[in-house]
């Protein structure tokens, strides 16, 4: 199978090639060609920015700021995935190549830390999933205490009041510390008690994209003998990540965001040590590693594989690989450096707005490219319709925590042309000039 490589692409327009966009993707090539091609090229300006946004099929009148909803896959990623699912279709293949799984793995551990091994690495469907393996499978009973925030997605509220209602846990939450990121520290201390056993917050926020001091978290959670996770759909793919420095016990994410990868792909990360501790909450074939109906055995995976199972679309695995290798030739130093300087270029524009109010943190160190605001004139909703059905420009509502807002993010597709088009149709929508 030929695949596509975003490296070639790259080289060639950043050469000035004049090629169309699906010839500039109709050739294989080996990997490597990048550092090269960028030879001369500033890292982080407009021009390396504009060869990145045209390896996506976003129209050139519609400005994508959604990513913390769903991320946009680049060519080669959607080439890798058609050119799989032919493949897979002409010689069908049942169960999926290993060595090219645990290939696969490898490069996931290294998007989570530097000293992250594919051992514990799991291939899911989305963050959700990942979510739902820690709250169901951690030995839990009646009473005992979960702690969150106010500000959590429906992919770890739900499984945590599911397992409310069927076992009788406990949930206990805080309203996130707008003012103060260590207060949230604070707040998460003061509900631990004897009943605790673990806390599970965002690493980002999909509210506000407030960042919760992962770090002093989990220092407070080892102090007290407690489990740490993290959800983090909202931060991989949007900034380097080191889950290993952050000693948290599980981290669950989505490849569909940040990553730029297929739809219903995700990634589960659980310590070693914990691996017998986590319980799989579904299992079959890929999970064990030997069993035996009549002897009614059962041995699991030694590895994070155990929370694997059945036939997988390789196609869309295959796809994320290539998101990763997308994300790494970019680099994730220079993608998060990206997004925060559109992010605060927002959030500046937006502190000289009158009738806008801010709900990201005030904290700059705990902001991150997610910005959310709301105007005290306009309904939240009624701006969300205008920019997106109107304008073109594709925003989120968030009605989470009864926040009422709006939500921006800001990715390797978006640049300050698009942000001082979006300020400028706030700024009409707050001085009264569109209703």
């Amino acid at each position: 199978m030929k695949r596509r490589n975003f490296l070639q692409a790259l080289a060639a327009l950043t050469a000035g090639a004049s090629l169309g966009r699906e010839k500039v993707f109709a050739g294989a090539m080996e990997s490597n060609a990048f550092q090269e091609s960028l030879t001369g090229l500033q890292p982080l300006s407009s021009r390396f920015w504009k060869v990145i946004k045209q390896q996506f099929l976003l129209p050139s009148d519609y400005d994508y700021f959604n990513t913390g909803g769903l991320g946009a896959s680049p060519f080669a990623v959607v080439e890798m995935v058609k050119n799989t699912t032919t493949e897979l279709e002409v010689y069908p293949q049942p169960g999926h190549d290993m060595k090219k799984w645990w290939q696969i793995k490898e490069k996931c551990a290294k998007v989570f830390s530097p000293t992250c091994s594919k051992e514990e690495m799991a291939l899911t469907s989305c963050a959700t999933e990942g979510n739902n393996i820690v709250v169901n499978g951690l030995p839990l009973r009646r009473g005992d205490e979960i702690i969150t925030s106010t500000h959590e997605h429906a992919g770890l509220i739900i499984p945590l009041i599911n397992r409310m209602q069927r076992d009788g846990i406990v949930i206990k939450t805080f309203n996130p510390d707008m003012k103060s990121g260590l207060g949230n520290v604070d707040r998460i201390n003061s509900l631990i008690t004897k009943r605790t056993k673990l806390i599970f917050v965002s690493h980002f926020t999909c509210t506000t994209g407030q960042r919760f001091p992962e770090k002093e978290i989990a220092r407070l959670a080892k102090d007290k003998g407690l489990w740490f996770a993290l959800d983090g759909a909202q931060s991989v793919g949007n900034m380097p990540l080191d889950v290993k420095k952050y000693d948290c016990d599980f981290y669950a994410t989505s490849g569909h965001k940040w990553l730029l990868g297929p739809k219903r792909t995700g990634i589960f990360y659980v310590k070693k040590n914990l691996l017998d501790t986590l319980r799989p909450i579904t299992a079959g074939a890929y999970s064990d590693d030997g069993h035996d109906i009549f002897k009614k055995t059962l041995k699991l995976n030694p590895t994070a594989q155990r929370y694997e199972y059945a036939t997988e679309n390789s196609a869309l695995y295959y796809g994320l690989e290539t998101a990763i290798d997308f994300m790494n030739t970019i680099g994730l130093k220079k993608v998060w450096q990206h997004n925060k300087n559109l992010a605060e270029m927002f959030y500046r524009g937006l502190q000289k707005i009158p009738q806008v109010e801010i709900l990201s943190p005030q904290e700059e160190e705990y902001r991150t490219s997610l910005i959310t605001f709301k105007l005290k004139n306009v309904a939240y909703r009624k701006v969300g319709s205008y920019l997106t059905e109107k304008k073109r420009m594709r925003v989120r509502v968030v009605p989470e925590a009864h926040l009422d807002g709006i939500r921006i993010s800001m990715h390797v597709y978006n640049n300050e042309d698009q942000v001082e088009r979006l300020l400028a149709e706030i700024d009409k929508l707050a001085r009264g000039k569109v209703f």
